[in-house]
């Protein structure tokens, strides 16, 4: 396992959580109404189902987040994409499966929204850390042949330092 120095998270999800993921995942899915649309999440090679199952996994991830805050009966939502946060009023979940992988932000991330990088499988996340979006959104993390900044695990602040921040009662 690959992940950085410092603790993190780590969260399993529950057989029914696990059936809410892949659920919300096929809506997700079935929403975007365009199988060529299922390349949007940077890999061309995708078929339609690994779309699924990649959306679904984000899914999850967002489920992991919400479940780490102690939020009671969370709901994933289908069709807000990026007019609404993922978790609460401003928490994005950037996810990827690989345990070494770096948070990704796009230009259509609303700059006042907390960015948390969750990796790996289901049933089990790992909740990496987290960083204000407008801070992860410079030159230094620029990535020009991704259109993207890419932020480095190790350059995340750590989850365990959330909730004393002054971004936890902005979020929560």
């Amino acid at each position: 396992m690959a992940l950085r120095d410092l603790p993190v998270v780590r969260v399993t999800l529950t057989y029914d959580e696990e059936v809410t993921a892949h659920r919300v995942g096929f809506e997700r899915a079935t929403e975007l109404k365009s199988t060529a649309n299922h390349s949007s999440r940077g890999n061309k090679a995708l078929n339609y189902h690994e779309y699924i199952g990649e959306l679904s996994e984000a899914v999850g991830g967002e489920l992991s987040v919400a479940k780490f805050f102690g939020i009671e009966h969370f709901a994933p939502t289908v069709n807000t994409f990026k007019s609404q946060a993922d978790v609460r009023s401003r928490i994005e979940v950037k996810w990827t499966k690989w345990l070494d992988g770096h948070l990704v932000l796009r230009q259509s991330d609303r700059n006042n929204d907390i960015a948390i990088l969750v990796v790996g499988k289901s049933p089990e996340y790992f909740l990496v850390g987290w960083t204000p979006i407008k801070h992860g959104k410079v030159d230094r993390n620029w990535v020009s042949s991704m259109t993207a900044w890419w932020i480095n695990q190790e350059h995340l602040r750590p989850m365990q330092d959330f909730l004393g921040s002054d971004y936890a009662t902005a979020t929560l």
